[in-house]
């Protein structure tokens, strides 16, 4: 009797992000680009279809296809140990681009890997100011900030599953941010939002050359016209926010305080940062390093 043949791997590609990172934005340029290469010409691309291409890899159906299991029966460590299966799957049997979003932290849940190595060949991570972040979640959920803070600070912090997804290991910001650039790799590139948004048809050249994504120069102008047109219809702000319209001194300084080690390493501890919030640099790192990220648990 034969043995059943393995299935064919298209290894993944990570578009990964703390939450409010831009990442659905990067997404969102990738899913156009491909679509363009296949679209009749003149013909419409739904964005309404994207998570059917470009998946968010804590849907439950994923989850239960991978299992066989109601995600909403499994514990969370049986969940954490079916993120590999979930990730394998997207690249044996998924029908759409082998290129998945994700706000996980790299790293281990409950002992397994939050990102299957064995189907994986690169990830772009965005990285975004905490300033910002907390400032967006605040004005998008209407949550206290001291709450959002803290949620940021959170170390191993994973977001509870809902109706149509899973638990998700993000971490704390600094946790999340570390553990996909704290050392150099040729197979992850870093990308910043603030860069996103000063010269976005320049951001995104790169990304495609990263993913070896075969694009004209025409094509990825239209794809960022296109998203852009789209963001600003729904309110979405492109250039960094003015966190100090949602931030008072003494919020700002909560969230330098917890992030000051990555914030530093990334550009975000600038003059004018920390004169808002009445610290010195040397201040700032010193009680940072109290809080500098560790690998999720």
């Amino acid at each position: 009797m034969s043995e059943p043949q393995a299935k064919t791997v298209r290894p993944l590609y990570f578009i990964a992000s703390y939450p409010r990172s831009g990442s659905h934005w990067v997404r969102s340029v990738v899913f156009l680009l491909a679509a363009m290469r296949s679209a009749p010409k003149g013909g419409t691309i739904d964005l309404r279809n994207i998570d059917n291409i470009i998946p968010w890899d804590v849907h439950g159906a994923l989850y239960e296809k991978a299992t066989g299991q109601k995600p909403g029966q499994m514990s969370e460590v049986e969940i954490a140990a079916a993120r590999a299966d979930v990730h394998r799957l997207l690249a044996t049997e998924f029908k759409g681009l082998p290129v998945v979003r994700t706000h996980a932290v790299r790293g281990t849940f409950h002992g397994h890997p939050t990102i299957n190595p064995q189907v994986t060949r690169g990830a772009a991570y965005i990285v975004r100011n905490p300033l910002d972040v907390a400032s967006a979640l605040i004005d998008e959920t209407g949550t206290p900030p001291m709450k959002i803070i803290e949620m940021m600070m959170k170390a191993d912090r994973r977001v509870r599953p809902h109706k149509v997804a899973v638990t998700e290991p993000q971490g704390s910001w600094s946790q999340n941010v570390a553990s996909w650039t704290g050392r150099e790799e040729k197979a992850i590139l870093v990308l910043k939002f603030e860069d996103i948004a000063k010269n976005p048809t320049h951001q995104f050249r790169k990304l495609a050359e990263h993913m070896r994504l075969p694009i004209t120069e025409e094509a990825l102008i239209q794809a960022v016209k296109l998203i852009d047109a789209q963001r600003k219809k729904a309110g979405r702000q492109g250039l960094a926010r003015d966190y100090r319209k949602t931030l008072q001194p003494i919020h700002a300084r909560a969230v330098i305080e917890g992030h000051a080690v990555e914030m530093n390493r990334h550009g975000y501890l600038t003059p004018s940062v920390l004169d808002y919030v009445g610290l010195t640099k040397e201040q700032a790192l010193e009680i940072g390093a109290r809080h500098a990220p560790r690998a999720v648990q």
